[in-house]
């Protein structure tokens, strides 16, 4: 049945497509079987094990762990070859007698917290005044806010510094709208990237632009961007941070190092870098097409022919999201971007990109990484099942459960955790002692639990991004301006520091909803594996229930507490 309006029809609301339908039919089918574990005997499974039916439906109801396996085999390959590509320092040339000109571009919106702080720290950064300009693009639509960076950047022109405000009328094309304006307004060589939580050093500029330059001190006209390492200014705040940390260290120090070297291919990561503005130029400019615009245009740049390179020992300290609410919104938009770049480029990529099977492979994982979230999602809502009905390698004995479920990714971690805290000397001042090194090893364990807790969230932003809208709102990771002892954190121009103002993050229901059915699966399992006597697999399925009931506890408590009431439906970060 249709309803009229102005005399055309168009459907009800209730049968159009919405992104998160799938999901539905998904935890359907989920509590399918929970329900029909619930009415079986424990072990009445389908075909005689070790039959060749047996083997069929064992291995089509394990796709999602072959995924896993196939995601943490290249994983590991790109950690083991780190030793061998990506240890070594990155090499620059020389500088030219007569410096490059370079803009330094600062993408903000509503960044009262840390406004002043990467101004000034960018005001700092060691180059000729007379070759040197900041931009500052604020799309804040907060009038405090904004009088703060005409503030700031007025103290840093007194300095004979040339730093230029940029207020936009709209928020068309969010940060990549942005950075296209600010682009067509210089006509710098260079182009510096920062977001309002980073630090960058003094002499950052110093160290990054000579790798655009070979050691003959020719332009490498080939190199389109250097991204430095991120580094940490509040990474042991708390057991958030401390997994974050964990994660940046591991992705950037080995991976990344591994990529540069092996590759010639990173992608940047939205800040921490220096663009070539002529390679940007060439690839189209920067579009809003994707929520990790930064990737998007690096792409375009791989398939352009342009290298990118990582140098791991230029560290850019930066603020890591203090709280859950903030690091959800974080991850939910850098997983639904990826699912949207993939949109974007994959088929490019898979038939159009000329290169070899072995490039076109370690490529179809870097872009295809945020898969791991619904294989793990989905594996991890199968595997009780698989265990209740004898449809697993575990009923062949424990040894054979553990060798083949537990070790590979017990094997990662614990390499992963091991390699990112010995390798990661550029990012800490401390020097790394036996007490250091084994508080860094004990990172994994927040990691883990957070990680596990993250599964429906992360699902629910991949199924966001596959099956929802390609041009999405860009939703900003709210800032504290924590800020720890470090030596790289430039002193502020002034003392006068204003008030940090409090932002709200928008909850999408959807998620919730999603991370309420996990934990009520689980604690069914909970149940049906204590009466069989399965007491460690209870304690399993208990655990994982525990560790999305206390995400959600902790980023979605206060909002939980105000949907009951219908009353303000957003929280603050």
């Amino acid at each position: 049945m249709n309803c009229t309006t102005n005399g055309q029809l168009r459907p009800f609301p209730i049968l159009q497509f919405r992104w998160w339908m799938p999901g539905m039919v998904l935890f359907a089918m989920a509590a399918g079987l929970l329900l029909y574990a619930a009415g079986a005997t424990m072990g009445d499974e389908w075909f005689t094990v070790g039959s060749g039916k047996w083997w069929g439906l064992t291995a089509v109801l394990h796709l999602p762990f072959f995924v896993i396996l196939f995601f943490l085999v290249i994983g590991l390959v790109e950690r083991i070859g780190f030793y061998w590509k990506g240890r070594a320092p990155e090499q620059p040339g020389p500088l030219p007698a007569e410096y490059p000109t370079v803009c330094v571009q600062l993408p903000m919106f509503n960044e009262h917290a840390v406004a002043r702080r990467v101004i000034e720290a960018a005001a700092n950064m060691t180059w000729p005044a007379d070759r040197l300009t900041i931009q500052v693009l604020d799309d804040s639509t907060d009038e405090d806010t904004r009088r703060l960076v005409e503030q700031v950047c007025r103290q840093v022109r007194a300095r004979g510094i040339d730093c230029r405000v940029l207020h936009r009328s709209n928020r068309q094309g969010y940060k990549a709208g942005a950075l296209e304006e600010g682009r067509k307004q210089t006509d710098a060589e260079f182009l510096a990237i920062f977001d309002a939580d980073f630090v960058p050093p003094p002499d950052y500029l110093r160290r990054a632009i000579p790798h655009f330059y070979l050691p003959d001190g020719r332009a490498d006209t080939g190199l389109a961007l250097v991204q430095a390492q991120w580094g940490h200014l509040n990474h042991d705040e708390s057991a958030l941070t401390l997994a974050q940390s964990l994660w940046v260290d591991d992705h950037h120090t080995l991976q990344m190092s591994w990529r540069s070297a092996a590759w010639q291919f990173v992608n940047f990561t939205g800040t921490a870098g220096v663009w070539r503005a002529a390679a940007i130029e060439a690839a189209g400019g920067w579009r809003a097409t994707s929520l990790v615009e930064d990737c998007e245009l690096s792409f375009r740049h791989l398939f352009a022919g342009y290298r990118t390179k990582f140098v791991k020992e230029i560290v850019a300290p930066a603020e890591l999201p203090a709280t859950y609410a903030a690091y959800k919104a974080q991850q939910r938009r850098w997983t639904l971007g990826w699912v949207q770049l993939q949109r974007l480029h994959l088929p490019t990529l898979l038939f159009d990109y000329p290169t070899s099977w072995l490039r076109r492979l370690q490529f179809f994982y870097h872009m295809c990484i945020s898969w791991q979230w619904p294989a793990w999602a989905i594996w991890i809502m199968v595997l009780p099942f698989l265990i209740y009905t004898d449809h697993w390698l575990g009923v062949f004995g424990p040894a054979w459960g553990v060798a083949f479920y537990l070790l590979p990714s017990l094997f990662w971690l614990a390499l992963s955790t091991t390699m990112a805290s010995l390798e990661t000397k550029h990012t800490y001042a401390a020097p790394l002692t036996p007490t250091r090194f084994l508080g860094r090893l004990g990172r994994m364990f927040p990691y883990i639990f957070i990680g596990a807790g993250m599964l429906p969230h992360q699902f629910s932003a991949f199924a966001e991004g596959l099956f929802g809208p390609l041009h999405s709102e860009f939703e900003r990771t709210p800032k504290a301006a924590t800020v720890t002892k470090n030596a790289n954190v430039a002193a502020p121009l002034s003392r006068a520091t204003a008030v940090p103002k409090k932002y709200r993050v928008k909850v999408h229901w959807p998620y919730i909803l999603g991370e309420l059915f996990f934990i009520l699966y689980h604690v069914g399992w909970v149940i049906l594996f204590a009466n069989a006597g399965l007491f460690w697999c209870a304690l399993v399925a208990a655990y994982m229930a525990l560790c999305v009931l206390c995400l959600v506890f902790f980023s979605r408590g206060p909002y939980l507490a105000r949907l009951v009431l219908f009353t303000n439906l957003r929280q603050p970060a």
